[in-house]
């Protein structure tokens, strides 16, 4: 997220920006330290923002500037988020805009991204954005975060398991085609349960702008497990060969079907590098 300075800060209350679902602002701390682990989280919980401390608001419209005494204060945030979020929120950003008039003063910014560990409860239990509001999540909505977090995991490992079937299955075949015989080969398919279950459950903007890389990686890797499939169903000459689907002249014409897969896992090995699913 970009950071805000203090001509921004003005620029939002002159513009009278009004609060949202990824903006909030707060005059002061909560001393009680109860109303910024549940803010935080139902940010992190829904799709990220910023919480402004240190300006004041009147029907969901910034006024003025709230200085406020800078000591210990993003030790304290730091703190609560550390104390009072589960699982550990990861990704945030506490920075702090100076009163250039009194040093000791400041306006604090916490910058909270959408969490791929949603959701995250706040003293056992567990609130969402809405209606520019932290409120109480409902059990649906508790269950689909906890579904989708489950699919983003399963996909993960997924993803890992492919990169290093990607790997072995390459080395393989650069050693077997090195001496251009051609001889029958078995390869076991590339992954794709959890990628199946995430398209299925039409939950696919999970994954943000990852899904672009993901939908070409997986493109890729249904090509190769066709054709891996196909092995098993060509026909084995006299001298061993495998023909393709797409040419059925003899074996010294023909394309040899486990090189199109090696080809194909070339271009699948630099796709995979591209995913970044953390």
């Amino acid at each position: 997220m970009a950071r805000l300075n203090l001509e921004r800060i003005n620029g939002l209350i002159n513009e009278k920006i009004k609060e949202n679902l990824n903006l909030d602002y707060k005059r002061e701390l909560d001393e009680r330290n109860n109303e910024i682990a549940k803010d935080i989280s139902a940010f992190a919980n829904a799709s990220g923002g910023k919480i402004i401390y240190g300006i004041s608001e009147k029907d969901d419209l910034p006024s003025s500037i709230n200085w406020i005494e800078s000591k210990g204060v993003k030790v304290k945030i730091e703190d609560i988020i550390l104390n009072h979020i589960q699982p550990e929120l990861k990704g945030y950003e506490i920075y702090s805009i100076e009163n250039s008039g009194n040093h000791s003063q400041a306006i604090f910014v916490v910058d909270i991204p959408e969490s791929s560990d949603a959701p995250h409860m706040a003293d056992y239990r567990y609130y969402i954005r809405r209606n520019f509001k932290s409120e109480y999540m409902e059990d649906s909505e508790v269950k689909n975060a906890i579904f989708k977090k489950g699919l983003r995991k399963a996909l993960e490992f997924e993803v890992l398991q492919n990169i290093e079937m990607a790997n072995s299955t390459y080395k393989r075949l650069e050693s077997y085609t090195i001496s251009h015989k051609r001889a029958p080969i078995l390869l076991i398919p590339f992954y794709t349960e959890a990628w199946r279950a995430i398209v299925s459950s039409g939950i696919l903007f999970i994954l943000k702008d990852k899904a672009t890389t993901l939908v070409e990686a997986y493109s890729t890797i249904y090509e190769i497990n066709y054709l891996i499939d196909s092995l098993r169903y060509e026909k084995y000459g006299k001298e061993e060969c495998v023909y393709t689907q797409y040419d059925t002249s003899k074996p010294e014409h023909g394309t040899w079907l486990p090189m199109i897969i090696r080809d194909k896992i070339a271009k699948l090995q630099g796709i995979l590098q591209k995913v970044k699913l953390d």
